[in-house]
């Protein structure tokens, strides 16, 4: 394959990966009374960070994440997404040689940012309920990316030629 071709498969499979982030944070829990959400994004994250790396676990979760936060109607919270989830994949990438500590690590990062975020926007009386449900989400992210990479990591890999 050409460097070209390279490139274009790149950006394909980062494309693919952000949408699927995307997708997945849809499929979400609104808290009522607050302008929070429960979502699975966290698990397909971390998935692709400890399959792919920190570059596209940093993009496909910073994108993913934020554009499921402008089409869900929640904007104010993109730019916060964008940087939380990039840092997230990011880290969870980096140390992926030991999933779970990559992903308690991505997680922290999630948990801590949210719930400042939520601080910011709307006061510390709503941080200890963004907390709680960031711990929740951050578990079922990672008990979903632990259980499922052994099955999907050989397909995954096949498909993209690794």
């Amino acid at each position: 394959m050409s460097a070209s071709q390279d490139g274009a498969k790149e950006v394909t499979l980062g494309a693919l990966f952000a949408a699927i982030v995307a997708v997945a944070t849809m499929i979400h829990i609104p808290v009522p009374g607050y302008r929070i959400y429960f979502n699975l994004g966290e698990g397909v994250i971390y998935c692709i960070a400890l399959l792919m790396g920190p570059k596209y676990g940093a993009i496909c979760g910073g994108i993913g994440g934020a554009l499921a936060d402008v089409v869900l109607g929640y904007p104010l919270w993109a730019p916060f997404t964008f940087v939380i989830k990039g840092a997230e994949g990011f880290l969870a990438g980096r140390f992926r040689q030991k999933r779970k500590q990559a992903v308690l690590i991505g997680a922290c990062v999630m948990v801590a940012g949210y719930t400042l975020a939520a601080g910011l926007l709307y006061g510390w009386k709503v941080a200890p309920i963004e907390l709680l449900t960031d711990l929740a989400q951050a578990g079922v992210g990672a008990a979903i990316a632990l259980v499922a990479l052994p099955y999907i990591e050989r397909p995954v890999r096949r498909f993209i030629g690794k």
